[in-house]
């Protein structure tokens, strides 16, 4: 892979809250550069929090983006927006989408909203596309290169890896973080002073960042350096690949080569799978999602960094390599640890029920271009009832002077469910209106801070609107 031709889209969000399965994007950064990170492209939208959510004064009291409580574009027409500008700047170029914690966070919540709004869920890693969480670059860079860059530590000697502070102790000023296009910024800037000190490690997160090109980096020899940070500390194992779940070709075992692999061969299957989780042999990786790996050889003194002789390391990786034997077993172990999720009756859960026929694809082609007054027509046309929900959802809270009665009756019990009774929509913090009023207004009684009361002042104008 030429890392020179890449076209890099770096995104950021602020959302209502932090459950990724319901809360909302309500600002959205993205900026286009090239290969050398010059801008050539940026847009910064905003949405109105839509009827159902309940925006948490937690969010709030982070990014302040009162705007979008009151906001003339709707979170359907943002999404909308985004699709297409994704789309048009995909034209000609292979995009590698560029996010901080974003296989945890705002990946998740692209993919979902996009479902909301009947959109392809998968735009940043189809159709050529590709992405990188560069905090995962961050874990391989505090492990074997933090001479090159600078980690910050409190004063207990804790690695600290949020961004704005990462930002900081590397010369670039972090004002005005938790803005999404800002933190856009900070991630550019911040690769910019990564791929002059070590271009290694960058270039070889974007060569992984395709499920091919992780493989690949699997398989290069004489073994692969996994870095992670945990509590503060950095950990790291030399690792080979060692079985893929022949369920999920997604999922790979990689084996620590600290564990000596003739004792893993003599071992029964029982034993074997004694030795998934963090403290046995086998660590299971997701090749669709950013690893953090690096190939031995790219790492200046290897041998500070190991617990072992490097020769005996290459040799135990050959003996795994060359023992399919031992490999089909643990594939086979892998695909018979098949955890069965209870079935999802609420429709935002539903995202991975399956992909659209090919008759919803193309009726959700139609549904889109189609006049307003013509898409409650449409809504019966979908084969997916999690369509037909969604269609709905977006006409009555867009258009609903286009809506039936019927539409519209459950459309409003859907919106007083949401604001008012318990669900799993108030995981991670989440709030009904009511919650959410009597946090507002205890934190506006004891605060000092003029700014941050009027955040609390608008967000109580907000959600007794909403009480109405």
């Amino acid at each position: 892979m030429n890392v020179n031709k890449k076209t890099y889209v770096f995104n950021d969000t602020e959302t209502t809250g932090l459950n990724t399965w319901f809360s909302q994007i309500i600002q959205i950064g993205s900026v286009l550069t090239d290969s050398d990170f010059s801008v050539t492209e940026e847009i910064n939208i905003s949405s109105e929090v839509l009827p159902w959510v309940v925006p948490t004064v937690g969010a709030y009291k982070v990014h302040r983006q009162t705007s979008t409580l009151k906001n003339d574009m709707s979170h359907y027409d943002m999404m909308t927006y985004l699709k297409n500008k994704w789309t048009d700047w995909s034209k000609g170029n292979e995009l590698v989408h560029v996010t901080y914690n974003g296989m945890k966070f705002d990946e998740e919540l692209f993919r979902r909203q996009f479902y909301w709004n009947l959109y392809d869920p998968y735009m940043t890693n189809t159709n050529g596309a590709s992405r990188v969480d560069l905090m995962i670059v961050v874990m391989v860079i505090a492990n074997f290169f933090s001479d090159q860059i600078k980690i910050p530590q409190d004063e207990e000697g804790k690695i600290k890896y949020k961004l704005e502070l990462l930002a900081e102790a590397n010369g670039i000023s972090a004002q005005n973080a938790h803005d999404a296009v800002v933190d856009c910024y900070l991630m550019i800037n911040l690769l910019r002073v990564i791929k002059e000190k070590i271009p290694e490690v960058w270039s070889s997160a974007v060569s992984a960042s395709s499920k091919d090109g992780c493989m690949e980096l699997l398989k290069s020899t004489p073994f692969c350096m996994q870095g992670e940070l945990y509590g503060g500390k950095a950990f790291s194992y030399p690792v080979v690949p060692c079985g893929q779940n022949p369920n999920n070709k997604n999922e790979v075992i990689l084996v620590d080569l600290y564990f000596d692999p003739k004792e893993l061969f003599e071992m029964k299957d029982s034993e074997l799978k004694g030795q998934f989780g963090r403290s046995g042999a086998f660590k299971k990786i997701a090749i669709n999602k950013t690893i953090p790996l690096i190939n031995a050889k790219k790492i200046p003194n290897l041998s500070k960094f190991l617990d072992e002789p490097e020769q005996t390391l290459i040799e135990r990786a050959e003996m795994v390599r060359d023992n399919f034997e031992f490999q089909d077993r643990i594939s086979t172990i892998l695909g018979e640890n098949i955890k069965h999720w209870p079935p999802q009756e609420i429709v935002e859960q539903r995202i991975y029920d399956g992909f659209p026929s090919d008759s919803d694809r193309l009726w959700m082609e139609r549904f889109e271009i189609a006049p307003w007054a013509d898409k409650a027509s449409l809504v019966e046309g979908f084969e997916d009832a999690r369509y037909r929900e969604l269609a709905e959802r977006i006409i009555c809270y867009q258009r609903p002077e286009f809506a039936s009665s019927k539409m519209l009756d459950n459309y409003n019990d859907f919106v007083k469910t949401r604001l008012y009774s318990k669900g799993p929509w108030l995981k991670d913090r989440g709030q009904t209106i009511d919650q959410a009023i009597t946090e507002a207004e205890s934190s506006l009684a004891v605060s000092e801070d003029d700014d941050m009361n009027q955040v609390f002042k608008s967000l109580l104008d907000h959600y007794r609107e909403k009480k109405v």
